[in-house]
């Protein structure tokens, strides 16, 4: 079973995002810098308006105090200050945003690159050559740098090549519920039929967690749309940060700013987030079918390289397989799968960093009530078709 799914798996467990965030990202990138310039003057115009009236803000405050606080040194000062800077910076152009991104959002992709390699013990030669998606041609003058593209785009793929490993794990213990042994009396083949459903329940499941996966990138694109395009209005509104003026004043630059800052850094390692949960699962797994006595490393090894086959999975432990034994690794497993973004919400959180999956968890759970509305009508329209077009009405219109 393994020689023939195998290969199937491996050119169906594609990059299915991939092409749809190349394309955004490019889009997003090219559309940014080419309005840059207009919204920084739009922004100069509305710093005026928000000078206005913080100005008369703070002449109303040192006037309710009697003429006695030093506004121009506490409010007005700071503001011409800060909003030279901040406009000095944008007369660079899309040069400033481009290098904000460089040393920063660059360096996190890069890392969440390696750390995610590194745990599956994976090298970029070995995730080209099972996710073969390759970005498409991207000119260097946009708002953010083909890097940036490249490397999350590359987080996706390694990502991707541990749903393949599951996979074809689920086929290889699928696989070794076929052999000859099973027709040696009824115990032999209600094992095999458990065998045949755990490794059924680990591929079915695990491209469940595939599907979902690939809507992932949609929370990514949408924190650096917003990034791209409100960069200059927070730049801008930093100028009003520490004076004393309106509380709803100097809360514009936070929530503008430093916020989308957050989303993008959160969107991005949210992509590989779920690896840290997904090699718990592995070792697990790799424990459970690995020969007894024996370190789990070479089976984790076979696992994570997709190379497992029935061969390797070990004999004692299939043969003392029970259904007890059975319930509780798929227990084990289910639990697992539910407590992912618990865990890996509280790993991050170690690092006062948050994930950023709310708008893809919810097209992925469309797309999953799609998939079973499709299957439901599917299921439906097979059953008339068996039928012959007999339907229970019909049949008790006939009585």
């Amino acid at each position: 079973m393994n020689q023939w799914i195998n290969p199937l798996i491996e050119d169906s467990v594609q990059c299915w995002g991939c092409p749809v965030f190349d394309r955004l990202f490019q889009v997003i990138s090219a559309a940014a810098a080419s309005v840059y310039d207009k919204f920084v003057l739009f922004c100069a115009v509305l710093f005026c308006v928000l000078f206005a009236f913080f100005a008369i803000s703070a002449v109303w405050k040192n006037i309710k105090g009697g003429g006695t606080d030093p506004f121009y040194a506490k409010s007005i000062q700071p503001v011409i200050i800060n909003s030279l800077v901040a406009f000095a910076f944008l007369s660079l152009g899309v040069m400033l945003p481009r290098f904000v991104t460089t040393i920063t959002f660059e360096p996190v992709a890069q890392i969440t690159a390696a750390y995610t390699q590194n745990m599956l013990q994976i090298d970029e030669e070995t995730v080209a050559e099972r996710v073969t998606y390759q970005p498409m041609p991207m000119s260097d003058d946009g708002f953010y740098r083909p890097e940036l593209r490249d490397t999350v785009i590359n987080i996706m793929k390694t990502t991707i090549t541990q749903f393949q490993a599951y996979m074809k794990l689920g086929i290889a213990i699928m696989d070794n519920a076929f052999s000859w042994s099973a027709l040696l009396g009824v115990g032999a083949v209600i094992k095999h039929i458990i065998l045949f459903a755990i490794g059924l329940y680990l591929f079915y499941g695990f491209f469940k967690l595939f599907v979902r996966f690939c809507f992932y990138f949609a929370d990514i694109i949408v924190a650096m749309t917003f990034f791209a395009f409100l960069f200059p209005l927070s730049l801008t509104l930093v100028a009003f940060k520490g004076a004393d003026g309106p509380k709803w004043l100097s809360s514009l630059g936070k929530n503008v700013g430093a916020e989308q800052f957050k989303k993008v850094i959160g969107a991005i390692i949210g992509l590989a987030a779920a690896v840290i949960t997904y090699t718990v699962i592995m070792v697990i797994i790799a424990k459970f079918f690995s020969t007894p006595g024996e370190s789990a490393a070479d089976l984790m090894t076979l696992i994570t390289n997709g190379e497992v086959f029935a061969s390797d999975l070990s004999q004692d432990n299939l043969a003392q397989m029970t259904l007890g034994g059975a319930i509780v690794l798929v227990y084990v497993l289910n639990y697992i799968y539910d407590q992912i973004p618990q865990v890996t919400k509280m790993i991050l959180g170690a690092f006062e960093v948050s994930t950023e999956t709310e708008l893809s968890e919810q097209l992925a759970n469309d797309a999953m009530k799609l998939t079973s509305a499709i299957a439901q009508t599917a299921k439906k329209i097979g059953g008339i078709v068996i039928s012959g077009g007999d339907t229970k009405d019909s049949k008790s219109d006939g009585k």
